[in-house]
């Protein structure tokens, strides 16, 4: 996970800034949580424990037939622990001992890189059906009103927007999440946004003075706002008269759906029921192990039609085309599709047309497995290489093959033929 950007900063000022955020938002987390199906008897994480506060409160709702986990960097300011579980450490590197029913996160994302691995980690977390609350700010949206010193504050409000830029972070994180929400799966239930337009002395207000406070060595880093800067928007965050948005929050509850047994028509329960149990790499021969593999490969093919798949599939077997299937836990959870070819440019070769991995499982090596399977079955075709595409936005993908030893060698351009 990303260094926090508050991580150097005095306990009692940190302490007071986590109390100033809970004492602001907690209302609204609370609706967000009750609308997302809260009630007694549920398994929920709130990651970002923060001082605490929330996780008490949902100790309360799911009671001692239920549990809470409390997830932090720095658990020290999570004073009064009672009813609820703590552990403190990396989202990404915690072994947690259950899955949930509900999940809450909020201002986490915002300050981490690695903010796509996090909600993988949290949907690979959540139980079928569970629910996935997040609450995002953007500070793009921060707008001054009135103000002393107008200019200074619009100043300052570039300078926030431009640390988060140098952190190589997204000011604006919180309009924008919910595309990698839809990305690993997840069905956005509801979406809400809040302006959080206030007078100087108000909580959100006094929230921005802490937090500029201190940031300002990070602020005037950016050259973009001056010490003065710095003073005048904090003076605007005290005077009652000030009138500004100091920013968005954007609160979106997400579901995680059963990719593979969702909607699914007889022929294709019954498929799935029929295809191997043992954990393993399979050539796809039988229709019913096609039309198994059909739900994942959507994944990757969005306009495939599930009536014609597997008549597609058999007319590319007809070429030469092969499809395997990893099974792991009685489960298809990655597959790649590829033919042995020749031509004057790449000798004898195996051209990779597919290859997709369920998206909760892509940090569990099931598709270097697959692809390790696939290089020794070029080999034994006594192939010299092997080759395949990806689109440009494919940027995980990108990484993964070249972690696996591919390089990025030519170009693919396209021609459509209009017919």
């Amino acid at each position: 996970m990303s260094e926090y950007i508050f991580s150097s900063q005095e306990k009692e000022s940190e302490y007071k800034r986590l109390c100033l955020i809970q004492d602001s938002f907690d209302p609204k987390s609370k609706n967000h949580l009750k609308k997302a199906g809260l009630k007694p008897g549920m398994d929920v994480l709130e990651v970002g424990l923060g001082a605490g506060s929330l996780a008490s409160w949902l100790a309360q709702e799911v009671g001692e037939s239920g549990s809470v986990l409390g997830v932090d960097l720095n658990t020290d300011y999570a004073i009064q622990v009672k009813g609820y579980d703590v552990l403190e450490g990396d989202i990404l590197d915690l072994e947690l001992p259950k899955h949930f029913d509900l999940i809450h996160m909020r201002y986490v994302l915002i300050h981490n890189k690695e903010a796509k691995e996090i909600i993988q980690k949290l949907y690979s977390l959540l139980k079928p059906e569970g629910k996935l609350v997040i609450e995002e700010p953007d500070f793009t949206l921060a707008k001054w009103i009135d103000a002393n010193n107008i200019d200074a504050c619009r100043r300052v409000n570039a300078a926030i927007c431009k640390m988060f830029e140098l952190e190589h972070l997204k000011p604006h994180y919180g309009s924008i999440f919910h595309l990698t929400l839809q990305e690993v799966g997840l069905e956005i239930k509801e979406s809400k946004s809040y302006l959080h337009l206030c007078s100087g002395g108000e909580d959100v207000a006094r929230l921005m003075a802490l937090s500029t406070r201190a940031l300002e060595d990070k602020y005037i880093q950016t050259g973009l706002c001056s010490c003065e800067d710095i003073q005048d928007y904090i003076q605007a965050c005290e005077n009652k008269d000030s009138l500004g948005v100091y920013y968005a929050t954007i609160a979106l509850i997400s579901e995680k759906k059963d990719l593979v047994d969702e909607c699914l028509d007889e022929p294709r329960k019954r498929a799935l029921e029929e295809f191997p149990l043992d954990d393993g790499i399979y050539k796809a021969e039988k229709d019913e192990e096609i039309l198994a593999c059909f739900d994942l490969m959507k994944l990757l093919r969005k306009d495939l039609r599930a009536e014609a798949f597997v008549s597609e599939i058999r007319a590319q077997i007809k070429e030469g085309y092969e499809l395997y299937y990893l099974i792991k836990d009685s489960e298809i959870c990655s597959l790649a599709g590829g033919k042995v070819s020749r031509n004057l440019a790449w000798g004898k070769h195996l051209y990779i047309c597919d290859f997709v991995s369920q998206i909760q499982s892509r940090s569990l090596g099931h598709g270097k497995e697959i692809l390790e399977y696939l290089k020794q079955y070029a080999k034994e075709k006594e192939c010299v290489s092997i080759h395949l595409d990806s689109g440009v936005q494919r940027f995980e993908a990108h990484k993964f093959y070249l972690r696996e030893g591919f390089k990025i060698a030519s170009h693919h351009f396209s021609y459509k033929i209009e017919i």
